[in-house]
């Protein structure tokens, strides 16, 4: 038992020991990087064609009807009577799915239970709302086709990225590590992921083919659908960099970058000034999320040591499994992707990932880590990246996301368990 209450402790130090060594590293780069000595991004000389980007898009949205039709087979093995239709938002409408219809429906308040409907930024209830002139006034129909249409974007886009930096295998490889991730089935829900990623890799693929503003635009739209879309700011910063080591740094290029990164942060912006037009407080989202969700600022290792306590103390309950024992493990696998293989990335790519992974399980008291780490964009590239010209190491790992992928599709729409 004493070895087991020490577990949390040691499991935060290894937190600590893996974010520093990919720290580090990091940092030894961007001195190479402001000297000249290594470029920013290192692009191959293969570009991805229409076709393979469409049939990139192609496969997400099978697969999500896949998934759909899995978890109506699911339901009907649970003993469920219901036809595919009828039974559809039974399957899919869960957790956070319900505020955004609310809010799509209603909007903001201050009054009542829905006032905690401020914590969930705009942007996806805004969209829902806009595309129900095309679902016959259903927000939550619109709202399924919103994350169908962001999620083949995503795929897409994806593919074009690692098309630019690995080639057309590990562009592969990548869109399949996203579409059988278990994760991948909040890509099938009212939920806010799929925009997000698609929002977060166009702003970086117009950033690699020369588009900065329209990047920052996509960048701003990232940060009002989600607030660690304003890490996307953090690329422009590491593009003048980049400027720098080049020896090519202009007064221009300064101010153009400060304008970009306003341009980002005036999503996060916009989100306060609809917090404070609702209740007099710019801030009073954070105020929602103390009194109702525990969460304050915090640090990743602190997140660590608590998934781990409450893993062991919840062993055998309905959630240990599916809230605790999978955080825990995606976090120490992206800890150790990071670790181990951040050099993979390009350095822009990998200095993002280690910012936004800081950020996302900074929060006190995280339910939803595996969720939010899923959001990472370059972590499918990542992924493909480890273990090149390992064909049975990719094979074993995809084989393991589609069993796990099963898994967290019960998971969700049957056991309403996954958050």
């Amino acid at each position: 038992m004493i070895g087991l209450q020490i577990l949390p402790d040691v499991a935060a130090v290894l937190s600590i020991l893996l974010m520093g060594a990919c720290g580090v590293q990091l940092f030894v780069r961007l001195v190479r990087v402001t000297r000249g000595r290594e470029p920013l991004a290192v692009q191959s000389q293969q570009a991805a064609t229409r076709r393979e980007i469409l049939m990139a898009m192609g496969a997400a949205v099978l697969s999500r009807l896949v998934i759909y039709l899995i978890a109506y087979a699911m339901y009907r093995a649970s003993g469920g009577m219901g036809s595919f239709g009828a039974s559809f938002r039974s399957l899919w409408e869960h957790w956070d799915t319900r505020h955004y219809v609310g809010i799509a429906q209603e909007g903001y308040t201050s009054v009542g239970d829905e006032r905690l409907r401020l914590v969930f930024f705009p942007l996806y209830p805004l969209l829902m709302r806009g595309f129900s002139v095309l679902t016959g006034g259903d927000v939550f129909a619109a709202g399924t086709l919103i994350s169908l249409l962001c999620s083949a974007g995503c795929a897409g886009l994806l593919y074009e990225l690692a098309c630019m930096h690995a080639g057309k295998r590990a562009a592969r490889l990548a869109v399949a590590y996203f579409l059988l991730s278990p994760l991948s089935v909040f890509l099938c829900c009212v939920y806010t992921e799929p925009l997000f990623i698609c929002l977060t890799l166009a702003a970086i693929v117009l950033l690699r083919r020369g588009h900065p503003w329209w990047a920052a635009l996509c960048g701003m739209l990232s940060a009002l659908t989600r607030m660690p879309g304003v890490i996307v700011a953090g690329l422009f910063m590491v593009a003048l960099f980049g400027k720098l080591g080049e020896k090519r740094l202009r007064a221009r290029d300064v101010l153009s970058c400060l304008g970009q990164v306003l341009i980002v942060f005036s999503g996060l912006f916009l989100y306060w000034g609809i917090n404070w037009a609702v209740t007099g407080d710019p801030m009073m989202y954070m105020t929602y999320q103390r009194e109702n969700w525990y969460q304050m600022p915090g640090t990743f290792w602190q997140t660590t040591n608590t998934t781990l306590s409450y893993f062991l103390s919840t062993m055998g309950d309905g959630d240990w499994i599916y809230t605790w024992g999978f955080q825990a493990l995606c976090i120490f696998y992206v800890y150790g992707l990071l670790a181990f293989g951040q050099r993979k990335l390009p350095f822009d790519l990998a200095a993002y990932s280690f910012v936004y992974v800081a950020v996302v399980l900074a929060p006190t008291w995280l339910l939803s880590g595996p969720r939010y780490l899923y959001a990472l964009a370059p972590l499918p590239l990542l992924q493909a990246r480890m273990h090149e010209g390992r064909r049975a190491v990719h094979a074993l790992a995809l084989t393991l996301s589609c069993v796990l992928l099963l898994i967290w599709i019960y998971g969700y729409a049957i056991a309403i368990e996954v958050l």
